[in-house]
């Protein structure tokens, strides 16, 4: 898969070539996270697939994590598939894509483990550099809350 253009051609969302990809979320976009009108939106316009995870480790950087390559551990999420036009436009600009400056993410395909075997899906990786002491050992967003 390519990204391309980042900004989908928003007037011809019938031909969206983003329906039916695939995407892995790992923070605020996951099922029990936070709920305001961008992750809501991402998902009453996408469908929940499978549980999942990437090789990474994960940090916090606010109320948000990153996803770091290269590094020991696997990252935790959900892998969604795409099923309203406009929808990865709606990450993109959730992620900061479109923001002044250098972007805080970069759009990546990556091969998630799941389960039911290997699924291709865009990851949102972290494009900066991270606090080591902010690591989130186990890779699971959740675990940086107290739910216990």
């Amino acid at each position: 898969m390519d990204n391309g253009d980042r900004s989908p051609n928003l007037g011809c969302m019938e031909s969206d070539p983003f329906l039916g990809h695939r995407v892995f979320v790992y923070g605020t976009l996951r099922r029990g996270f936070v709920n305001n009108e961008a992750t809501l939106a991402f998902r009453n316009g996408a469908t929940f697939l499978a549980e999942g995870r990437v090789p990474g480790a994960m940090y916090s950087v606010g109320w948000y994590p990153a996803l770091i390559e290269g590094r020991p551990g696997d990252v935790h999420g959900e892998i969604w598939e795409l099923a309203t036009p406009g929808m990865m436009h709606v990450l993109d600009e959730y992620e900061g894509l479109f923001d002044d400056g250098p972007p805080e993410y970069r759009r990546e395909v990556r091969s998630v483990a799941t389960d039911q075997g290997p699924i291709e899906a865009w990851v949102y990786v972290y494009a900066h550099e991270v606090d080591e002491q902010q690591l989130i050992a186990s890779g699971d967003w959740a675990d940086a809350f107290n739910t216990a």
